[in-house]
């Protein structure tokens, strides 16, 4: 389902953008994506791979034609004249009746924006060469290879597909492709892999190089007062939505090597950040809706089946378990028994709803 509506939210950006020229050449190469996706939602795996391999031809034939066709016209000496900025270049292009080039330059400002390009034609043709790749359709196919359990063959796609990142068109589809190498790298025992995959998740997250922030997130923890639990979850936001799950995993994985420190760091930011996505989500949703405190917050987010749903794929209501478990045994029991309590009678979930109560349960033997 979530491939499909990728695709949707995919093949939009590319067909929207070329409306003005209804008579515009079908994108094969799109056609052959969709039908890839369609062949995936139909466990037809074999025909996918071949949806996919046509799709990488097809961009690449497209792009290369398209190159020729702007370096073409750029060759002319009143195109040159008119130097390397988008509006005179266009310009001489349209007096010169070469519209098809015009359209090419025009669709890229539309997609990208002028500002990606720096106003320059020359940066607009850099990028071309960049996007002759399908980082979608390799992806696609490293899922299938995944599927089938040829793990190297996936792996080998996914790096394909993150070598050329900057061309997707769906640029949160980066993060996905660098879970999928984790998951890889789990499913191969290469725990050190793994943990350096998903560090790189982290790469641009602000928030976990924030040190005055962890460092605080955890002296409110590790203060274990009564009401150092609701304090935590008024005080602190972070909005790195992408990385909720790569906070979880490692967590887990710290706590599975014994550096407890590093461990309770990374639930302290899943939980917060879970909380805040989920909080904006809220908040969008219900005019009248603001935070005042977690049990409020729960027993809002359990009116809606989507935003429930959303925090069991992103392991966001698993996060406030897995935050409590960690600071039972870090010793902070005044604040994780405050939290289990919480949860246990209001988080959205059966499954970390009991959870909780066996958790408390094992605090008072």
């Amino acid at each position: 389902m979530k491939k499909t509506v990728l695709f949707f939210i995919f093949s939009a950006l590319c067909f929207s953008l070329f409306a003005a020229d209804k008579k515009a050449k079908l994108d094969e190469s799109v056609e052959a994506y969709r039908n890839a996706i369609e062949a995936m939602d139909a466990l037809d795996y074999g025909k996918a791979l071949k949806y996919s391999e046509d799709a990488i031809l097809y961009r690449k034939q497209r792009i290369e034609k398209q190159i020729n066709t702007v370096k073409n016209s750029l060759s002319a000496k009143r195109v040159q004249a008119a130097g390397d900025h988008f509006d005179p270049v266009l310009t001489v292009l349209e007096n010169r009746k070469e519209y098809e080039t015009a359209d090419i330059i025009k669709y890229y400002i539309k997609k990208k924006g002028k500002d990606y390009f720096d106003n320059s034609v020359n940066n607009l043709l850099i990028y071309l060469e960049s996007s002759k790749a399908f980082p979608e359709a390799h992806k696609l196919i490293g899922d299938i290879y995944k599927l089938e359990g040829e793990y190297k063959f996936a792996e080998d796609y996914y790096l394909m597909a993150l070598d050329k990142a900057d061309v997707l068109d769906i640029p949160d589809e980066k993060y996905e492709i660098l879970y999928m190498l984790a998951e890889i790298s789990r499913l191969e025992d290469d725990t050190a892999k793994m943990e350096l995959r998903l560090m790189n998740i982290l790469a641009e997250d602000k928030n976990y190089k924030d040190a005055a922030l962890k460092r605080s997130m955890i002296g409110t923890i590790s203060a274990n007062k009564n009401d150092s639990m609701t304090k935590f979850f008024n005080l602190y936001r972070a909005n790195s939505y992408n990385c909720i799950d790569a906070y979880n995993q490692l967590a887990e994985y710290y706590h599975e090597a014994n550096r407890n420190d590093k461990a309770l760091e990374f639930a302290a930011l899943a939980a917060i950040t879970s909380l805040t996505r989920i909080n904006e989500i809220l908040i969008s949703r219900n005019s009248i809706y603001e935070y005042e405190n977690i049990e409020g917050f729960m027993q809002e987010a359990s009116y809606y089946q989507d935003i429930i749903e959303w925090g069991n794929k992103n392991s966001a209501w698993k996060s406030f378990n897995i935050l409590a478990s960690y600071s039972t045994e870090a010793g902070y029991k005044n604040f994780s028994k405050a939290l289990l309590r919480v949860i246990a009678r209001y988080t959205p979930e059966t499954y970390w709803q009991r959870d909780a109560v066996l958790q408390l349960e094992h605090m008072t033997d």
